[in-house]
């Protein structure tokens, strides 16, 4: 029985990619799954931004 990959899409740019991010990045606390990309744009001089893991598929 073949599995299926598991692919999670970047909530910023919207790409899928079998490694993301879980971070939270605005004041509302709220957890998104990043590409690399997109997080190291995000954590730039940002006091709200916290890194909640690492997904890999």
């Amino acid at each position: 029985m073949a599995t299926k990959p598991r692919i999670k899409y970047c909530e910023i740019c919207k790409k899928d990619f079998s490694t993301m991010y879980r971070i939270q990045y605005e004041f509302t606390k709220k957890w998104i799954f990043a590409c690399k990309e997109c997080l190291l744009n995000l954590k730039k001089e940002n006091p709200n931004y916290v890194y909640g893991g690492t997904w890999k598929k």
